[in-house]
């Protein structure tokens, strides 16, 4: 809601001129809209200063020159800017803004982020279109002041453009009073623009440098925990060799870029031009200053390392944020396809492990079976006949020891509940003494075990015990009675 507002708010200040659509980059200085041009029926870049610059009046007046001579810069590796206004805000304030060309690709920064370094071939390329860029710049005396990779932008033709030159060299009419305001960027500034001293197209030629360095080497040649520590080294302290895997034409180029006087450097960006050209061709960079770097650098033509470095760039053209909405939806239609065709394998992968599982119950079964684990279970209807001793001692599982244990030694019922408990964890045991406890022999035997047995299963020795002693006595005691009665009725019948 805020950025509609404020669109509309910034609409209302432009005018019908240029319609805006979205914002496509931040700076420390401005902010980028992608606007359409209803004039000349094209896109284009419309760059809005912030209050606090446009508010100064040296800025407004240097910014007003240079934006007014950079529109007659023409070169195919420099942005063009194509407008430049200043209107009263309502506010008090003094609305500018400058209309650029609308470059389809991405900056070197987001390459480099992605890629981290560029071969060799890709990396001159680069160099020597943006030392031509340079060149057009320097020759109406102009300094960039801000050379990094985020302002190279690269096309889809593997072209490279200068954006955002002059602004660094306008901001310095600005006192440097907000915290961390510098002029350039720390890690691509030059010695002398460190120091605060004079700044020349030497110093572009610097700055160059550094990003021809993090092309090769994958990093900066100076790093540190401030924005200061870094400005020192770029003072004070020779960058780190760059890799043998890089030509030594190459490594000599970059050296001579680096070098902490900026009078032993390369002049501008056409002896820098002519530099990389010998390099590309095999050669050794020419010294500063030298008769060669008297001649005007031609217009680098589109090589097959050009066509490569369109190859890699990724254009971005349309807000991140949107495009990855649009990309997101398309997923979950794809879930229930996968889910759909995924149903008849799990029916099938189901109708199988129940198989298995059947399969796996029915060999378990069989194995407990050969195993003897059923034969309580098989028993438990002839113990009926017998006393049901074995039945409830199956349930109880620790009974068992001790109906069997009193038949071999009576002395040892205590043992009985400590061996139950090792029947309780294996029963295998359980299973294996209701064999012996069939009870054939022990009919006249059971009496000393009655008081055991008693002692646990009350209700059930009774029967057992009882039945047996009544037989046993009355079968000698009715025969006696019976041979005396024979003897007397003999003796009573003579």
């Amino acid at each position: 809601m805020a950025d509609i507002e404020g669109r509309e708010r910034l609409q209302n200040l432009i005018g019908p001129d240029y319609v805006l659509q979205w914002i496509i980059g931040h700076g420390g200085m401005s902010t980028v809209w992608l606007a359409d041009d209803t004039v000349l029926d094209r896109e284009v870049a419309v760059k809005v200063l912030r209050p606090e610059f446009s508010d100064n009046r040296e800025f407004l007046d240097r910014f007003r020159n240079e934006a007014e001579t950079a529109e007659l810069i023409d070169s195919d590796n420099v942005v063009r800017t194509y407008d430049y206004r200043e209107i009263p805000d309502p506010s008090g304030h003094t609305f500018c803004f400058i209309a650029m060309e609308y470059v389809r690709g991405e900056s070197l920064a987001d390459l480099l982020a992605r890629e981290n370094t560029l071969t060799e071939d890709l990396a001159l390329d680069v160099l020597e279109q943006a030392a031509h860029g340079l060149s057009i710049i320097h020759r109406m005396d102009l300094v960039h002041r801000d050379i990094k990779p985020g302002n190279l932008m690269i096309t889809q033709n593997g072209q490279v453009k200068i954006t955002d030159f002059g602004i660094a060299k306008a901001a310095a009419a600005v006192p440097l009073t907000r915290t961390g305001m510098v002029v350039g960027t720390a890690q691509y500034v030059s010695p002398e623009q460190a120091q605060g001293r004079e700044v020349t197209a030497s110093s572009d030629i610097y700055s160059l440098g550094v990003v021809g360095y993090e092309m090769l080497a994958g990093r900066r040649p100076f790093t540190g925990d401030s924005s200061v520590s870094v400005a020192l080294a770029h003072i004070s302290q020779a960058p780190p060799a760059l890799s043998t895997s890089v030509s030594a034409e190459t490594r000599e180029l970059i050296g001579i870029a680096l070098r902490k006087d900026p009078t032993q450097r390369f002049a501008n960006g056409n002896e820098m031009a002519l530099a990389v050209s010998a390099v590309r061709l095999g050669q050794r960079p020419p010294q500063p200053k030298s008769a060669v770097m008297t001649r005007l650098a031609p217009e680098p033509s589109p090589t097959e390392s050009t066509r490569m470095l369109g190859a890699v760039t990724h254009p971005t053209t349309v807000r991140p944020a949107a495009s990855a909405t649009v990309t997101a939806p398309p997923a979950p239609p794809a879930q229930p396809r996968r889910s759909g065709g995924g149903g008849g394998g799990g029916f099938i992968s189901g109708v199988l492990l129940a198989v298995l599982i059947a399969a796996l119950l029915g060999g378990g079964l069989y194995f407990a079976w050969q195993a003897g684990l059923f034969d309580g279970a098989g028993t438990e209807p002839e113990p009926t006949q017998t006393p049901p001793t074995v039945t409830q001692e199956i349930v109880t599982e620790w009974v068992t020891p001790t109906a069997e244990e009193p038949t071999v030694a009576p002395a040892p019922p205590t043992q009985a509940p400590q061996e139950t408990i090792t029947e309780l964890i294996t029963p295998t045991e359980v299973t294996a003494e209701p064999e012996p406890e069939p009870e054939p022999s022990p009919a006249p035997q059971p009496t000393p075990t009655q008081p055991q047995t008693q002692t646990q299963t009350q209700p059930q020795p009774q029967p057992q015990t009882q039945p047996p002693p009544a037989t046993g006595n009355a079968t000698p005691g009715g025969a006696d009675e019976f041979l005396d009665n024979l003897g007397n009725m003999t003796n009573g019948g003579t």
